[in-house]
């Protein structure tokens, strides 16, 4: 059986831990020393892109590596969603680039950019509540399939399959990305009145989507530790 896969606790835990504390750190600070200010490319959202962009490289080095038919396939899937993620992310190089953008699709989409993911309508739903929900699903399942695993030496039994579940160790960020909003919730319930600092809006969304792109580069790492150690034996 193939082995699994291992974090470092400062990784698969102090780092999601880091980035929601700095979150509110941040939300404290507009609150308190000056007007509250969602900014779309801070710490956060540049952190998400990095995360991707590495797992994408990571997805592709191991689609190389990779001989049977089905790992080739699930990688490229991988590969293919998490290009399609830091592409709307980063509006496909909109801002960067400045290229020019037919005024009809500018017109359906609620930022003015040449994203899906902002599309009204049922378009809407199509490239974005959809895909959100199905990734925030997918990795729960995928952590708790990891975390199984990882206490269980022979399931499942055939090693490609062992080999492409998540490490355990992504359970934790899986969590955390459906839990953000919770301290908004409890404070709901605890305050008459829920404390600005409290309310992350915007940012909650953001710290979510990082989260997902943690699991993607965590899950992408461990694959590619897998796929050299096969290929180096």
């Amino acid at each position: 059986m193939s082995k699994r896969i291992h974090f470092p606790l400062w990784l698969a835990c102090g780092l999601p831990v880091l980035l929601w504390v700095y979150t509110y750190v941040e939300k404290m600070n507009s609150v308190f020393n000056g007007p509250e200010v969602y900014r779309e490319h801070g710490l956060v959202e540049n952190a998400t892109n990095l995360f991707l962009l590495a797992a994408i490289v990571l997805f592709l080095v191991c689609l190389k590596k990779a001989e049977r038919f089905w790992e080739k396939l699930w990688l490229l899937i991988l590969a293919a969603g998490a290009i399609y993620f830091l592409g709307e992310e980063i509006s496909w190089g909109y801002h960067l680039l400045g290229y020019d953008v037919n005024e009809e699709w500018m017109a359906l989409n609620d930022q003015k950019e040449p994203n899906f993911h902002n599309l009204t309508g049922a378009w809407e739903i199509v490239f974005d509540k959809l895909p959100r929900q199905l990734l925030s699903v997918g990795v729960v399942l995928g952590g708790l399939l990891g975390a199984y695993a990882d206490r269980r030496e022979s399931w499942p039994n055939r090693p490609f399959l062992r080999r492409l579940i998540p490490p355990g160790d992504t359970l934790f960020v899986a969590a955390a990305a459906n839990l953000v909003s919770l301290p908004e919730r409890i404070g709901e319930h605890l305050f008459a009145e829920t404390p600005r600092w409290l309310v992350l809006g915007n940012a909650s969304g953001e710290l979510k989507e990082c989260f997902l792109a943690l699991f993607i580069l965590l899950y992408a790492y461990g694959l590619f530790r897998l796929f050299s150690v096969r290929v180096g034996k």
